[in-house]
C-alpha cells in the first residue's frame, strides 16, 4: 500500500487521479443524515407540486424553490449539497434501470448484432451498478441510506427531469 495517495500516480494516471479527486471531494462532502434526507424528500415534493401544475409562469422555478425550502426545514446549503448527491445517485440508478430493460429486450433476440449490443449493455450495466465512485465521493453511509430509498428517489428523479425539461 502506498504511503500517500500520490506515491503511485504514474501507475495508471487517469484512475488514480480520479480516485484522488474523489477522496479530496469526500473531505468537503456534507454527511447526509436520515433527517436531512426526509427534508430533501419534502423539498422535492413541494418543488414538484408547484412545477407540475398545468400552467406555470417564468418565475415558477424560483417560487417552487422557495416553497421547497420552506417545506424542507433545511438551510439552503444543505438542500443544494443534498440535491447534488440525490441527482448523482438517482441519475445513475435510473440509467442502470434503463440499460437493464434494454438488455432484457436484446437478450430475447438471437441475431449477432443483438448479441453484440447485449454484451456492450452488460458491460455498461456492470459499470453503472458499481456505486464505489459515489461512495468515495459522498461516503458509504450516505449511499447505504440512499439504497434504502432507491425506488422513491428514482421516481422523484424522473418527475424532476420532466418538470425541469418541459417547454
Amino acid at each position: 500500500m502506498s504511503r500517500s495517495m500520490f506515491d503511485d500516480i504514474d501507475a495508471a494516471p487517469s484512475g488514480l487521479m480520479e480516485a484522488a479527486d474523489s477522496r479530496t471531494l469526500r473531505l468537503s462532502a456534507h454527511p447526509l443524515t436520515p433527517a436531512e434526507l426526509d427534508g430533501l424528500f419534502r423539498y422535492q415534493e413541494a418543488f414538484l407540486a408547484h412545477m407540475e401544475q398545468a400552467s406555470v409562469a417564468h418565475e415558477a422555478f424560483a417560487q417552487a424553490h422557495q416553497l421547497g425550502l420552506q417545506a424542507s426545514g433545511l438551510e439552503v446549503k444543505v438542500v443544494e449539497l443534498g440535491n447534488a448527491l440525490l441527482r448523482a445517485y438517482s441519475g445513475q440508478r435510473w440509467t442502470a434501470r434503463k440499460v437493464r430493460t434494454r438488455l432484457a429486450e436484446l437478450e430475447k433476440q438471437t441475431d449477432d448484432v443483438s448479441a453484440e449490443k447485449a454484451r456492450k449493455a452488460r458491460d455498461e450495466l456492470h459499470r453503472l451498478e458499481d456505486l464505489e465512485t459515489l461512495a468515495r465521493r459522498y461516503g458509504q453511509e450516505a449511499i447505504d441510506l440512499l439504497n434504502q430509498h432507491e425506488d422513491r428517489l428514482v421516481s422523484l428523479h424522473t418527475r424532476m427531469q420532466k418538470a425541469l425539461t418541459r417547454p
